[in-house]
């Protein structure tokens, strides 16, 4: 597919429905074989492209941390009525997280591309070969708070731990581990699949889609809040903007929504 510059690499991610049969591929900044091959394609349906459309990409050193944590909070979708799809993730080295939205499970934390195999979790029974739309850690509620967080395993280093906090009293929870291999550290703050002929969600500037904060761990395994000039923001569209970006507070923070 060819690409503008906003929107980076191509990365195959092949994107099922939970409970339907539409297959879906992502685009993002790492070589599309960092990924395995999409499944065979449904009838009637044709492959579908993911776009990401706004992203906010790190620009110190990347091999120098030691871990990440992103807070995103719940947007509301505008468009129900029209089959939206879409996604509000981040990639840290070869492994993806995020929340996922279609109507079967509303906004749904997903992770993508551990290839070392999946882990036995009762909450994200695999969706993917390397990959799950976690249909127990699904329809969350717009303005709720979802925490991410990357992490060098305590019982492998050689491994990045990813887990998962809803910030409903019962703390984080495992998700996945993956070998590292590609070095990126960047949020897609929207990605959409109407590329492919899908409905993209229209994000209330209301209820918007918010980074509430980041912290990164350091070398010396320091957890420390970012803020200041550390990101490269990319819009690339005018479907979907950038809103409130202020990076001078600490935690920085942003919003993000339909154009």
């Amino acid at each position: 597919m060819a690409m503008t510059a906003p929107r980076g690499m191509t990365r195959v991610r092949p994107v099922l429905a939970l409970v339907g049969a539409i297959t879906l591929a992502a685009i993002g900044a790492a070589p599309a074989s960092a990924a395995p091959p999409p499944p065979p394609q449904p009838s009637g349906h044709e492959q579908v492209q993911g776009v990401y459309l706004l992203n906010s990409r790190y620009k110190g050193d990347i091999s120098a941390t030691r871990g990440w944590q992103v807070t995103w909070q719940v947007p509301a979708v505008a468009n129900t009525g029209d089959d939206p799809w879409g996604a509000v993730g981040a990639w840290y080295y070869n492994l993806e997280s995020g929340i996922y939205y279609n109507n079967d499970v509303g906004w749904a934390v997903y992770f993508y591309n551990d290839d070392d195999g999946l882990a036995d979790n009762p909450d994200c029974p695999p969706t993917w070969e390397a990959g799950s739309i976690c249909g127990g850690l699904s329809h969350l509620q717009p303005g709720q708070q979802v925490t991410f967080m990357y992490e060098h395993c305590a019982d492998d280093d050689t491994k990045i731990c990813l887990s998962v906090d809803l910030h409903d009293g019962d703390g984080p929870g495992f998700l996945a581990s993956d070998t590292p291999t590609t070095v990126e550290m960047y949020a897609h703050d929207i990605e959409t699949f109407d590329d492919g002929g899908l409905v993209e969600p229209v994000i209330s500037c209301d209820q918007r889609t918010e980074m509430v904060q980041q912290s990164v761990k350091d070398a010396d395994g320091t957890w420390r809040t970012m803020t200041g000039d550390q990101w490269t923001f990319e819009d690339g569209t005018d479907r979907y903007q950038f809103v409130d970006v202020d990076t001078a507070a600490d935690p920085a923070h942003w919003g993000s929504c339909s154009g």
